[in-house]
């Protein structure tokens, strides 16, 4: 009879035991991610071997797009948040490493910067907002596509730019291998001739840099456990 019996609370304890370790391997495969409320990862787009649009005057985008990171993570970690670049120097980085590192880093929010060119065409400027259409944040903060509304207005209030909308994308890996509310900032045409003065001057991407800010800080503002 003892004997049963402790045979019986054995097999109860290996029941618990398996069903414990199941429920850990579920949860692992859904792919369960928190993220942080105060991380933010900032991605220079391009870099290395990889310059990006070169604009009408030879300018290469990936060092403008390093200029305004490093601007917008300094601006960022002063308000006491902790900012990520994913590329601090002149460097190729692969697109599915940016995406692992904010993932990894548990990003609150993934914001990319990058220039825009179109060929042929020197006459279009102007501000985008790209996204990944429905994406959902797990600490509640608002959609994805608030956040790239709330950015374009922020940079087209903030720069005097024309407003060239936000678009859905999903079919680039910074946007759809990211878990969290991710973006990219399209901040100018770098094909245009009148932009691309603006955009390598200090002053003007310092008002890109306070407009990004400004759209993060009333992004979080709209989560009411922010």
């Amino acid at each position: 009879m003892i004997f049963r019996r402790i045979r019986a609370i054995f097999l109860i304890i290996v029941l618990i035991l398996i069903f414990f370790n199941v429920f850990q391997r579920f949860s692992f495969l859904k792919g369960d991610f928190i993220s942080s409320k105060k991380v933010i990862v900032i991605d220079p787009g391009h870099g290395g071997k990889d310059s990006g649009t070169i604009s009408v005057n030879n300018h290469y985008e990936k060092d403008i797009n390093l200029e305004i990171a490093k601007k917008l993570h300094e601006k960022l970690m002063s308000m006491d948040y902790k900012v990520i670049l994913t590329r601090e120097t002149d460097e190729f980085v692969d697109n599915n490493y940016r995406a692992d590192m904010a993932n990894e880093k548990k990003a609150r929010i993934f914001v990319s910067i990058h220039g825009n060119a179109i060929e042929n065409n020197n006459s279009i400027n102007g501000i985008q907002v790209l996204y990944y259409p429905n994406r959902r944040s797990t600490i509640n903060d608002s959609n994805n596509d608030v956040l790239a509304q709330i950015m374009l207005d922020e940079l087209v209030k903030g720069t005097g730019a024309t407003d060239k909308g936000i678009i859905g994308r999903e079919d680039l890996i910074v946007l759809n291998q990211t878990k969290m509310p991710a973006i990219i900032v399209e901040y100018g045409f770098l094909s245009n001739e009148n932009e691309e003065k603006l955009l390598l001057n200090d002053s003007y991407q310092d008002k890109v840099v306070a407009s990004i800010v400004n759209g993060l800080e009333y992004y979080f503002s709209l989560n009411p456990e922010n």
